[in-house]
Formats: C-alpha cells, structure tokens, sequence
C-alpha cells in the first residue's frame, strides 16, 4: 500500500489551465527482504489538464523522474517520508513551490500549501 500522494505544481491555481506537476508517494518494493527496509519513493513529472473530460486521462505526458528498481536501495517508511520531503524542498527550488496533499476528512478532498525556503509548509486558503 503506498503512502499518500503528494503533488507541487507551479501554479497555485492548477484547475485553471494545462499545469505542469511532479506527484511523489513511497511504496512497497516487491523484491524487498527487510520487512522494515522495504520502501522506494517513486516521482513522476507530467501536465494535469482540468479540461480532459475523462478523468482517467487528465495526467498527460506521464514521465518517472525517481522509480527505484533494486532493492538495495529500498528505505525505512520514515526515512521515506524524509526523502520525499527533501525532493520537495528541490521541487520547490525549481519553481513548484504549490502542494496539494490529499485530506480524506475533508472537503475539499485536498489541502493546499505553499513550500517555503525552509523547507516548511504555509497553509493557503484561498
């Protein structure tokens, strides 16, 4: 099972348009042998497109950017999640400095934040 999904875009308004984005999750390596050490962050780069009237294809050009295939390289759950922070921080550095994180008890079904040089989250309601 992976860990929730964590895109950053840069736009704060990704509905509005063609957006480029980077989606992040760890998850479990098929070929792990550490029950402990079993998890590989996995990064894909691509556009999300509003206007696509089927949802199955508003993820357009859908490109791997991080997808560990040896074992060897597997991590820690929290060392995952620390991993997947630092290639936030890089995101951000980039220009994707808009993150939107599921919230399955809300509503809307997402949370926005905005990454700041230090690597923290700022919430923005807007």
């Amino acid at each position: 099972m992976p860990t929730l999904l964590v895109t950053v875009y840069n736009t704060p308004h990704p509905h509005r348009g063609l957006s480029p984005l980077y989606t992040l999750h760890a998850e479990i390596h098929p070929d792990a042998t550490d029950p402990k050490k079993c998890w590989v962050v996995m990064e894909k780069f691509g556009y999300w497109d509003e206007a696509e009237p089927d949802p199955k294809k508003q993820f357009k050009n859908e490109v791997n950017t991080l997808s560990t295939t040896d074992p060897n390289h597997c991590l820690t759950i929290g060392e995952s999640h620390e991993f997947i922070k630092k290639q936030v921080l890089l995101r951000a550095s980039q220009g994707f400095k808009c993150l939107f994180t599921l919230d399955p008890f809300g509503a809307p079904w997402f949370k926005r934040y905005e990454v700041l040089s230090d690597g923290s989250w700022r919430e923005v309601l807007d």
